[in-house]
């Protein structure tokens, strides 16, 4: 997922200048990214912020690096792999097994173990679903920075301006 435009639940959006269309068939989406402030679990929350927003994918991070990208004068671009679509809900566990940065917390990962066994096939589940995304990341940038080697110009081919 490639946003075009970023939006958050309380009005604040920003535009990605970015020329770049969808290719289903290769797993890319263009489209609007919605940065929610908590972590989005259940199908029927995901569902109702997507038809809301109008956005293809929603996480927690990518407005506020947008935005500092924005105020710094930077160039942005967010690639996102989603590891979680909008047919599936996560595990109750993972709010309490994955940590506000996304590190796994070992000792909630064996609590959540003792209170439901049954949730170890979730949790690998998951796990199984982020690497396949990290997987589809790499092809990804893979091709991306091959194009970006392609549009630098090496200082060996770089000319002095003329005076």
């Amino acid at each position: 997922v490639i946003p075009r435009r970023i939006v958050d639940t309380h009005g604040q959006a920003l535009d990605v200048p970015l020329k770049m269309a969808s290719d289903p068939s290769r797993g890319l989406h263009v489209g609007t990214v919605l940065t929610a402030d908590h972590l989005v679990r259940t199908v029927a929350e995901k569902q109702q912020l997507a038809e809301r927003f109008g956005a293809i994918a929603v996480d927690v991070e990518t407005l506020a690096v947008a935005q500092v990208c924005r105020d710094e004068k930077k160039p942005f671009m967010a690639v996102r792999a989603i590891s979680d679509d909008l047919s599936s809900d996560l595990p109750p566990e993972v709010l309490t097994v994955v940590g506000d940065t996304g590190v796994m917390r070992f000792g909630a990962a064996l609590g959540a173990l003792w209170k439901r066994p049954s949730s170890v096939k979730d949790i690998l589940r998951l796990r199984e679903s982020a690497h396949q995304a990290a997987e589809r990341l790499a092809i990804f940038l893979d091709g991306v920075i091959a194009q970006l080697h392609e549009t630098i110009t090496s200082p060996a081919e770089q000319t002095e301006p003329p005076a």
